[in-house]
């Protein structure tokens, strides 16, 4: 089971109609392909993309994961099929992004800055997809030179998984060992 992390806005407010449709679109085409979707599990841009699973003709239970702030597991969206109340506040996104084999990033603000640094550190294929928020911003570019790939820009879901299903076997084995001097 490989598992791709949806990160993005906890709010849709203020978001292009664009942007909430990349999000449910993202969330439908990675259960089209055949994987599992994880994300943080609560509203906005995760609920978005675990609606877009939930439609997908190939969903089956528990191929949609939320792992939760706290303690509760009521507040995941009803669209999540296993809740995961790990109750690590915003430490979560470093919990998500180290289960997932990839990730994709949806707008997004400071909290999906933060998985989008960890990703890049624990060495996780990233796909930027869209035009706002972070995933806009980094598109395309490197966090710093202790990688020699980037964070790759899609501009569709179906582009973000073509990039997913081509790159991830590049990504295999490779497990973050720290810093290297």
């Amino acid at each position: 089971m490989k598992i791709i992390a949806v990160c993005g806005n906890a709010s849709t407010k203020g978001l292009s109609e664009t942007t909430l449709e990349l999000a449910y679109e993202a969330g439908k085409a990675i259960i089209d392909n055949g994987y599992t979707l994880a994300c943080g599990g609560l509203g906005g841009l995760m609920e978005l993309a675990c609606k877009g699973a939930r439609d997908s003709k190939n969903h089956k239970p528990n191929t949609i994961i939320g792992i939760l702030p706290n303690y509760d597991r009521s507040i995941a969206n009803p669209y999540v099929d296993l809740a995961l109340p790990i109750g690590f506040d915003m430490a979560r996104n470093l919990s998500l992004v180290s289960l997932s084999h990839a990730v994709i990033a949806v707008g997004g603000g400071s909290g999906t800055l933060n998985e989008l640094s960890a990703s890049w550190q624990l060495g996780k294929l990233i796909v930027g997809l869209g035009s706002e928020g972070y995933a806009g911003k980094l598109a395309g570019s490197k966090l710093d030179d202790r990688r020699e790939d980037m964070i790759y820009k899609a501009s569709s879901a179906k582009e973000a998984l073509d990039i997913i299903n081509s790159k991830l076997p590049l990504y295999e084995g490779k497990f973050f060992t720290g810093i290297k001097k």
